[in-house]
């Protein structure tokens, strides 16, 4: 009898069978109620999208799994739920009813690099807060990720939290030229400390502000490590690129949500549309950030529709 090989799922994806997806739906529904107790109501938007609307706010890159369709337009399957939220306030919503708060618990699509074995298929749960800004809002979608690992049992889990801001005004400070500021981002959004060191050791600009950036993506911890941070800024005259931090600092020790976060500029993202704070959420013994997310004011005036956002 021919041995025939049992069809499988593509690289990627998975089915989810009943005892996984019965835990699956019990934390997703703790997870909601608790964005709901925050005001937070639910949205969806379509799977796939139209790759050029998306891509007016935010370069989808080749993570998009893209395909034409009959009528010959260039769509790509959602790659994260946040810009097409974003390209529905712009297009569906007007501005004198803002603030929005939405949440989902959508699957998104991205292409990997098959030796990574990472999944290509996955289900994000998530808030966006549309319309507000400064730290009563930034501190705001700090405590709901707090709240929301906390509804799901985790005790040890933290939230690293950086400003995009206070590291973009040392790279402006140190006065070298675009190359050497666009690899030093790169640097600090693959958190390659070696990298850093080597564009600090190069000849030119101040070298005040280079050795302050190489302290910065060494420098982690609770309450102690932002202090350094603030202090460090403040001897190079920058203070004001970290004071939006020192105040959502103080609201999440309100909230109670202070003992769950950290500072630590080596999660600074490689999505190009984040511009204040950024935040990425850990826990032990797992090797990759449960979640993440930060403020991005500029993406949806690439809909047309400039607002304040933030979101995870």
């Amino acid at each position: 009898m021919e041995n025939r090989k049992v069809a499988v799922t593509p690289r990627g994806f998975k089915d989810v069978l009943p005892e996984e997806a019965r835990i699956r739906e019990a934390l997703a529904g703790r997870v909601k109620e608790t964005f709901d107790l925050w005001g937070y109501a639910p949205i969806e938007t379509p799977t796939l999208e139209v790759l050029s609307v998306l891509e007016r706010a935010s370069h989808i890159g080749q993570t998009g799994f893209r395909l034409f369709d009959a009528d010959n337009q260039l769509l790509v399957l959602r790659p994260d739920v946040t810009l097409p939220v974003a390209r529905l306030v712009a297009s569906r919503l007007g501005r004198d009813k803002a603030p929005y708060r939405f949440r989902y618990d959508l699957p998104i699509f991205r292409e990997q690099e098959s030796l990574r074995g990472q999944m290509r298929e996955d289900t994000q749960l998530g808030i966006e807060l549309i319309g507000l800004s400064g730290p009563a809002a930034d501190a705001e979608v700090i405590t709901v990720i707090v709240e929301a690992l906390r509804s799901c049992g985790l005790r040890d889990f933290r939230v690293a939290v950086c400003s995009v801001g206070a590291l973009r005004a040392l790279v402006e400070a140190a006065d070298q030229d675009e190359e050497w500021n666009e690899a030093m981002l790169n640097a600090f959004h693959t958190s390659d400390i070696v990298e850093v060191d080597e564009l600090v050791s190069r000849p030119g600009g101040d070298t005040r502000f280079g050795h302050a950036i190489a302290s910065l993506i060494r420098i982690s911890g609770g309450k102690e490590a932002y202090v350094r941070v603030r202090d460090m800024l403040s001897e190079l005259g920058l203070a004001a690129a970290l004071e939006d931090m020192e105040r959502i600092w103080g609201l999440l020790e309100i909230t109670g949500a202070a003992d769950a976060v950290m500072m630590d500029f080596s999660i600074v993202s490689s999505l190009d549309y984040y511009t204040g704070f950024v935040m990425e959420a850990y826990a032990p013994g797992y090797g990759k950030p449960l979640g993440g997310g930060g403020r991005y004011d500029n993406l949806l005036a690439g809909f047309g529709a400039p607002a304040p956002a933030a979101g995870f």
